[in-house]
């Protein structure tokens, strides 16, 4: 939580960077990764943790190796944007070494639990595809950190910078969100006996579509266009399965998370025929700028949502549900206010709405406006969330 409300702030602060288009600034570089490392890399490791021991019926394969990743991952994280906003080496270098060093020791332990888990179901496969491709991810990363000081890279950096991006999106956080989402949202929206063979296909395409992306990024039309057309088909299989449950649900009525959750879906739909004109060469790099926004943002949104669910059932039933049965006691939605809640979603999704489009007409004014209704949501939402984490009988 603190992640996403320091990459907030900081999305008010390149308010005008943003409006230029000016993708590659160090400064935005920076809040980017507040959004991808800090804020979804960080949550994912996490609610992995506490998933896959209920979803694959295997327990994590070492607490201890958690906890070291913990301890590596978020120093390395800080130490990594500031070094990159500094422009300072020392801090810099060290942060890729101190992350690299901590995400090392999460796929192994994340590998090792996988290897173990007897389920290989639809969410095994996903999670075990998006562990590969956060390997990729990595090392496509400290090379464009390492060129940051060196410029090894020369000419062909933009092409690493979008290969690095789409398969950080595409093949690590986008497979896990399938993955878990598989379980999760038919849980929460009470719905059962939908189809689920739109979740294969998104995992299916996703997978494929980020290994040819790693592979081929190079070659034109297979390296890219076709990449881009299994991406672009997995994501439209996973918003039909998302549908389907939401479709099928037996609770009418949806709460700010589910709602949320919604909007981020709705939001990935429409940055489906942006990314045609980015990919066609038709935009500015204003257009370029707003669709990796609306990418990185929804993905962002769809994760916030489900703290929604998960951060209040994870209080009560550590704190409150040994007493049952003992004495009245809140129900789990009472852990927090859900008229703030609801106000929360609102200013979360005008803000990026507001974000996106003045950042593709290069509105500098709006932009900030736009950043500042997005922060007052995600400083709301953390609130909340503290405020749960507070909670006791």
């Amino acid at each position: 939580m603190c992640f996403l409300v320091a990459g907030a702030l900081g999305v008010v602060w390149v308010g005008p960077t943003l409006a230029v288009g000016a993708y590659a600034s160090p400064r935005l570089v920076g809040v980017t990764h507040l959004f991808t490392l800090g804020w979804l890399t960080t949550s994912i490791m996490g609610a992995l943790y506490q998933f896959l021991p209920v979803a694959l019926g295997q327990p994590i394969a070492s607490e201890r190796v958690a906890h070291a990743t913990f301890a590596l991952h978020v120093p390395g994280v800080t130490m990594f944007v500031l070094g990159v906003m500094r422009g300072n080496g020392a801090l810099l270098l060290g942060g890729i070494a101190t992350l690299v060093t901590g995400l090392v020791l999460f796929l192994a332990n994340l590998g090792v639990t996988l290897r173990r888990a007897e389920r290989r179901n639809v969410t095994w496969w996903a999670i075990s595809g998006a562990a590969v491709f956060l390997g990729v991810t990595l090392v496509l990363g400290a090379a464009l950190g390492v060129n940051l000081r060196t410029g090894f890279l020369g000419g062909v950096r933009p092409l690493a910078l979008g290969t690095h991006l789409h398969i950080a999106l595409a093949g690590w956080v986008l497979l896990v969100m399938v993955g878990v989402s598989q379980r999760l949202l038919p849980m929460f929206l009470l719905s059962h006996g939908g189809r689920e063979h739109f979740a294969k296909y998104a995992v299916a395409l996703l997978g494929s579509g980020a290994a040819m992306l790693s592979v081929l990024h190079h070659l034109p039309v297979v390296g890219r266009e076709l990449p881009a057309l299994c991406i672009a088909a997995g994501v439209v299989a996973f918003l039909l399965q998302a549908r389907e449950f939401y479709r099928r649900r037996h609770r009418p009525a949806l709460d700010p998370g589910l709602r949320l959750a919604a909007a981020a879906l709705g939001m990935l739909a429409v940055a489906l025929p942006v990314a045609a004109v980015v990919l066609a060469g038709g935009g500015t790099a204003s257009v370029d700028t707003a669709y990796v926004m609306l990418v990185v943002l929804a993905c962002a949104l769809f994760v916030a949502a489900h703290f929604y669910k998960i951060v209040p059932f994870l209080v009560w039933n550590r704190h409150f549900g040994p007493l049952a049965g003992t004495r009245p006691l809140p129900r789990v939605a009472d852990l927090y206010s859900q008229p703030v809640a609801n106000g929360a979603t609102a200013l979360l999704v005008v803000g990026v709405a507001t974000l996106v489009v003045s950042v593709g007409a290069g509105i500098a004014p709006a932009v900030r406006v736009g950043g500042v209704v997005f922060a007052a949501g995600v400083v709301t939402e953390s609130a909340q969330m503290f405020a749960i984490a507070r909670q006791r009988p």
